[in-house]
């Protein structure tokens, strides 16, 4: 299950295992959409991503009505929210377990368990180009497994990362067809991989008991801090909340964490939930989390004392 909030923050998507997607408002209990697939043998299988489109004003209701959705059968979507209408459907040779739209929302790319990225163009939805591993055995630029994770960067549209089973994170040029160089390290199997907007530090999120949480600095590549949740817990989700405070859950332990990265302690969380945590997210404006937890969603505003913590300068 994965969910990402719209640019107003008044709509929460979750991608289902039932092949699904629910849109819900936050802090109500009810679903406000559904969209789902009308025929179709694959129909049923399940969710692997979902995007809104995020252009323009938050109260542009045509410009961001618009959702991308990736699916395990190798379909990519884009539905009109309100009317449940799917626009169009790109069917690809393989699982597709992610996807992300660029900076400027003129193109997306997905990933999936091939090991290669497309990259497409968002108004003609054409393939524009493949990404993947040269033929060279000393050089690892590309995956070699499946690839559970991209994001672009926060204000380059060329510039994108990815991240999966061959425990790399790849670094991407629109402009070249390999890439462009590489950080060892992280073991990405969900949507655990993003990019500040502020200071552009990458945060990794493995599923592992050692290195679980860590940032790394996009320019260098350097590790700059690793946490350890407690319990130990492997992660299967993580995200930025602001600079050097990140918000991580996954299995195992069955919790949500706010770490403090820089100073290295927890700030807050949920545990015992009860399920795997697969997805979660932030909307800064409202100041809201959502966290996807087994079947369930969790809509939760940050206390005032946690709202405190972050907008404290660091």
């Amino acid at each position: 299950m994965c969910c990402k909030f719209n640019l107003a923050g008044d709509l929460i998507a979750t991608g289902n295992a039932n092949g699904a997607v629910t849109v819900f408002q936050p802090h109500s209990s009810g679903a406000v959409y559904e969209l789902r697939p009308s025929s179709g043998a694959l129909r049923h299988l399940p969710v692997t991503g979902v995007h809104f489109r995020k252009v323009g004003s938050p109260t542009d209701a045509v410009q961001n009505n618009i959702l991308l959705a990736s699916y395990s059968s190798g379909h990519v979507r884009h539905w009109h929210i309100t009317t449940g209408q799917c626009l169009s459907t790109i069917k690809e040779d393989r699982e597709t377990l992610a996807a992300a739209y660029s900076s400027d929302y003129r193109s997306f790319v997905t990933v999936g368990s091939d090991s290669k990225v497309h990259l497409y163009d968002e108004s003609s939805l054409k393939l524009v180009s493949t990404f993947e591993r040269s033929l060279s055995s000393s050089t690892m630029d590309g995956h070699a497994s499946r690839v559970f994770a991209v994001r672009y960067h926060p204000s380059d549209p060329t510039s994108f990362l990815s991240a999966g089973w061959d425990d790399t994170i790849q670094f991407w040029d629109t402009r070249q067809s390999h890439s462009v160089r590489r950080i060892s390290g992280p073991h990405i199997c969900g949507d655990s991989l993003d990019i500040d907007s502020d200071t552009y530090d990458i945060l990794t999120g493995s599923w592992s008991y050692s290195d679980t949480l860590q940032v790394w600095d996009f320019a260098s590549g350097k590790l700059l801090s690793t946490f350890q949740p407690t319990p130990q817990c492997k992660l299967y989700a993580a995200c930025w909340l602001r600079p050097g405070v990140a918000l991580a859950g996954g299995t195992q332990a069955h919790l949500t964490v706010v770490a403090d990265t820089r100073a290295n302690k927890e700030l807050g969380g949920m545990r015992d939930m009860g399920h795997s945590v697969y997805g979660l997210d932030y909307h800064q404006r409202s100041n809201t989390v959502a966290v996807a937890a087994g079947s369930k969603l969790y809509s939760v505003a940050l206390s005032s004392t946690l709202q405190a913590l972050l907008n404290q300068e660091h």
